[in-house]
């Protein structure tokens, strides 16, 4: 059976960072919604150029556009049963966890676990400043920060009332992070 790990934060939380090694490391897939879609946006397919938009504001995509994009990978990913799958960036709004439950129940797929690495601000400003991309000035930090609280923090929520959300202090080392993960996953790192 497929199996999925969903990662949430804020931006600059790590989510990428523990993601890559996680993949890396234990061999599994790892799927980031804003590579994707900024890789559509600098090829200027389709979904890019519908996208370039909300990518270059800093504003979340339309859960539509998302939902096409995740579901169709799912589609095309779910006859690898024995695989290992790692969500970084999705879902970020209440409708696209709603319909990635309908995706997981309909493609017989597994959610393993909820991962919430909770970053203060002031750690995400400075992460962020240091990566150095077009989309992570001090003005878009500020909006994605803003954006996130209003429509991803609920998700906390949700997850935690599935009983499968698990909050990991992200501020720290990512050694000492990526240990934890790996203990709350059950693979020793």
């Amino acid at each position: 059976m497929l199996n999925v790990i969903i990662f949430l934060g804020s931006p600059g939380s790590g989510k990428g960072t523990q993601a890559a090694k996680l993949s890396s490391t234990f061999d599994y897939k790892h799927i980031s919604i804003g590579d994707m879609l900024r890789d559509n946006v600098e090829r200027k397919t389709d979904l890019g150029l519908k996208t370039s938009e909300f990518v270059d504001s800093g504003e979340l995509v339309p859960d539509d556009l998302i939902i096409q994009v995740v579901g169709k990978f799912f589609e095309d990913f779910s006859s690898n049963k024995d695989d290992k799958v790692i969500l970084d960036g999705f879902p970020r709004t209440e409708p696209q966890a709603l319909a990635l439950e309908k995706i997981i129940n309909d493609l017989d797929i597994t959610l393993t676990s909820v991962i919430f690495l909770n970053v203060q601000d002031d750690e995400v400003i400075s992460r962020l400043s240091e990566r150095g991309r077009e989309d992570d000035s001090p003005e878009l930090v500020l909006n994605r920060l803003n954006v996130y609280r209003d429509q991803t923090e609920p998700l906390l929520e949700y997850y935690k009332n599935k009983n499968i959300l698990n909050e990991i202090d992200g501020n720290r080392l990512p050694e000492l992070v990526f240990g934890e993960i790996s203990e709350l996953i059950g693979v020793e790192a």
